[in-house]
């Protein structure tokens, strides 16, 4: 029975992986061909220190780990693990929107115990290039390479959402609103944004009287599915 479950469900899995270029994934994400689902930004919160430590780093090849992406059927790859690592990189070289396609400042680094020198060093400032990566470091860069996990649109459309849990439930990285809320943001876009202006509506928000803490970790949402369930 165990050999039958297994060929079974390895039949309704397809995968592939490979190493790409930061290169080429920040023209994938230019050219639209990479959803990073910007609905997520709220739910993924680094430090600046957190962020310097990834450029860090890819500066120093230290590895990362691998980026999971699903393929949809239009061929765009939505991201299902490794939002924050793109969110950073893409935020460092000034190409990183948000949900109303508004492009986000680009980031700045502070000085770390390995490279101190990169307090206050940016990708590309012509008004402050002493503070800029040079041309030979941006390029050192762009050839860095990032391991990418492919769940194929062959693969059954549970594989994705059943790997989104996995990765963000194991560690505990987020409350389990918060992985509802992304898995409600793949799924069903427009229910995920009703359900969160109901949860906001400020007569709700006073009654159920909520500290900052839970309110970071979308408890209110989780009341108001709760009220709709």
């Amino acid at each position: 029975m165990l050999e039958q479950e297994i060929a079974q469900k390895k039949n309704e899995i397809s995968t592939d992986g490979y190493p790409m270029s930061l290169g080429e994934i920040i023209s994938l994400y230019r050219d639209n061909e990479l959803d990073i689902h910007p609905e997520f930004q709220r739910f993924f919160r680094w430090s600046t220190l957190q962020k310097t430590k990834l450029i860090e780093s890819i500066l120093l090849g230290i590895p990362i780990p691998s980026i999971f992406v699903s393929q949809r059927e239009d061929g765009v790859w939505d991201v299902v693990d490794g939002l924050q690592r793109l969110s950073t990189i893409f935020e460092f070289v000034g190409i990183l929107r948000d949900e109303t396609n508004t492009l986000i400042p680009a980031g700045v680094l502070v000085g770390t115990d390995y490279l101190p020198s990169l307090e206050g060093k940016k990708w590309e400032d012509h008004d402050d290039l002493p503070n800029s990566f040079t041309s030979a470091q941006r390029l050192t860069f762009k050839r860095e390479k990032l391991d990418v996990k492919i769940v194929k649109k062959e693969s059954d459309d549970t594989v994705k959402f059943e790997l989104f849990q996995r990765l963000n439930t194991l560690g505990s990285k987020l409350s389990d609103q918060e992985v509802r809320n992304c898995l409600l943001v793949m799924i069903n876009k427009p229910f995920y944004e009703w359900l969160r202006e109901l949860s906001t509506y400020p007569p709700f928000l006073e009654s159920i009287s909520l500290p900052d803490s839970l309110l970071e970790q979308q408890y209110n949402m989780e009341l108001a599915l709760r009220f709709i369930m």
